[in-house]
């Protein structure tokens, strides 16, 4: 028995699109599976994920149903009016700390070298160490970098594309925290570096009476790493951290962890709220940015190197300012904090 025309027609088609499926699977194989260096094209990171980073907020609900309305306590219970740390505060600042005394960067490398190299990454070896200190002589291993740690390109390809960023980003997210040696480092630099500075830019500008008063902190605890791998096209895009449940009672801190003058990466912030006077803040090794992130537009711009771009972030509630038990309708995943009073 023949097949009628139209019956030929729409099995031909039926059969190209078939193949057309079969192509962009492949395709999208072909894109997750390919390894560092392995594309002929300058770009390398064509996702449109810049980082792979450890945490994430997820906003399940539309801007215009969310609240914004916590409610901060001062020390005796009562509600201050406020959710805005003051001006000075919020005033961007870069200050240095001891990295022998806290070798974030070194447990950062520690961590990473732990992690399934299929998932998150690996390092390649350097025989050109960054600085003459790190420099190691022929009978020992040579030194590890940063900036040589290679993220396969599935893990900053969403699901949909073909990729595995989600189940990356919460493999990432597990691995800091769960790694002690890391916290411990993190807990150090926190109480005995960040903490002292914020309370003593409290004071200077009276929100404090003077250094002996005890305040309330609430810092984000596991901090937020970030991995940016290139070359890559992308970059994040500007924005607030009150777009992601975040309050106007914290306050940001930013620390670099490699060499800006090898990944050409730096965070970009306007200098006030709505101001879209976007300018780099210039941040090396050994220093931390503190800036009000909550409600200044900020981002990071493309990495054009071959050189991973690596950051850790993190955000400190101040008492009187923030609420600890607000959170905003429509997130999830929110950060956890730890407590200090100093």
């Amino acid at each position: 028995m023949t097949m009628t025309t139209d019956a030929c027609m729409a099995e031909e088609m039926t059969y190209e699109a078939q193949i057309r499926v079969t192509r962009n699977k492949e395709k999208k194989k072909i894109a997750s599976s390919r390894e560092y260096g392995g594309d002929s094209s300058h770009i390398i990171y064509k996702s449109g994920i810049p980082t792979l980073r450890a945490s994430a907020h997820r906003v399940k609900a539309r801007a215009k149903n969310r609240k914004h309305n916590p409610k901060p306590l001062d020390r005796n219970g009562s509600e201050t009016g406020t959710t805005w740390i003051p001006e000075e505060v919020q005033e961007e600042r870069v200050f240095s700390y001891d990295t022998d005394q806290c070798d974030i960067k070194g447990a950062v490398i520690n961590l990473l070298r732990d992690c399934d190299p299929e998932v998150v990454g690996y390092f390649e070896t350097t025989t050109q160490p960054i600085d003459q200190e790190s420099s190691s002589s022929a009978s020992e291993e040579p030194a590890l970098r940063l900036e040589d740690f290679r993220v396969p390109v599935s893990s900053v390809w969403r699901t949909v594309n073909g990729g595995s960023c989600e189940a990356a980003q919460k493999y990432l997210s597990d691995r800091v925290a769960m790694n002690a040696n890391f916290l411990e480092i993190f807990d150090t630099f926190v109480t005995e570096v960040v903490l002292p500075h914020l309370k003593g830019r409290l004071v200077a500008c009276g929100a404090l009476e003077d250094d002996s008063i005890p305040c309330s902190f609430y810092y984000q605890r596991p901090p937020t790493l970030r991995l940016q791998p290139g070359p890559g096209w992308a970059k994040v895009r500007p924005h607030n951290d009150v777009e992601y449940g975040h309050q106007n009672g914290e306050l940001n801190m930013w620390l670099p962890l490699t060499d800006r003058t090898l990944t050409g990466v730096d965070l970009w912030s306007e200098t006030s709220c709505k101001k879209g006077d976007y300018h780099p803040i210039v941040a090396n090794i050994g220093e931390v940015i503190s800036w009000h992130g909550s409600s200044r537009k900020h981002y990071v711009n493309p990495n054009a190197t071959v050189n991973t771009r690596v950051s850790l972030d993190f955000r400190i509630g101040v008492e009187g300012y923030y609420d600890p038990l607000w959170e905003m309708q429509g997130t999830t995943d929110d950060h956890t904090r730890k407590k200090v009073d100093i």
